[in-house]
């Protein structure tokens, strides 16, 4: 039988990494049974650079990146349920997207989780800056982009370039052109921000960012009511 030096690096890394993001849930699970707070960052010493997992991927960077993915899901699931703190979000999609840079999904809903559960709306962006320099005609990392603009940094200059921009990409989705209009136009804020969202939750096949998009709606729907009732106050 001969014996493939390539093959059983390989194997090695597979299980190394395999190993290493499994052991980020075992860590969360024993916290979890200590009921102790884990401290920011401190999970982040079982997962290593998405630039050293592709190096020792040998081929299987693909393979790694639903792997990491998976992962990426869970972590989020955990913190949802429990403290809804995600310091790793960003690194874990890091490592996904360095394996497999053409992973839409994998860009969106980091940059989701970063921007809207988070609070850190600059790494949302500059995830999905990352995307865009690998994927230039993907309208949807364009799209996303301007929602972060308009959503969380009220940027709406800069929303409405993204959105014009991904309006003009392959396949770009007719909303896309009706959301570049409502910027130029200065539509309402909360009006504008409650469509973005309800679209959200209409095209997304992912439970979490439907679950986030069914909360803002909640919220925007709240403050349009007490905004209306100001307004009848004041009359």
């Amino acid at each position: 039988m001969r014996f493939s030096v390539r093959s059983a690096l390989r194997d090695v890394a597979l299980v190394v990494l395999a190993l290493g993001l499994m052991s980020g849930g075992i860590c969360i699970k024993k916290e979890m049974a200590k009921k102790t707070e884990p401290q920011p960052g401190e999970e982040l010493m079982y997962f290593p650079s998405g630039t050293f997992v592709r190096q020792t991927a040998l081929g299987q960077e693909c393979t790694l990146a639903d792997v990491a993915w998976l992962r990426a899901i869970q972590y989020y699931g955990q913190h949802r349920l429990t403290d809804r703190r995600y310091e790793m979000i960003g690194h874990i999609s890091d490592i996904v997207t360095t394996l497999d840079p053409g992973f839409i999904q994998a860009y969106v809903f980091g940059a989701m989780v970063l921007s809207q559960d988070a609070g850190r709306p600059r790494d949302g962006l500059a995830l999905l800056r990352k995307g865009m320099l690998s994927n230039p005609d993907d309208w949807l990392l364009a799209f996303e982009t301007g929602f972060i603009y308009y959503t969380v940094l009220r940027d709406y200059r800069s929303a409405g370039r993204y959105f014009a921009l991904s309006s003009k990409l392959p396949d770009a989705p007719e909303f896309t052109s009706r959301f570049a209009a409502f910027v130029e136009e200065r539509a309402g804020h909360t009006e504008t921000a409650l469509e973005l969202w309800e679209e959200a939750a209409a095209s997304t096949h992912n439970k979490y960012i439907k679950e986030m998009a069914e909360e803002k709606i909640a919220e925007l729907k709240d403050e349009l009511e007490r905004e209306r009732l100001d307004r009848e106050r004041s009359l």
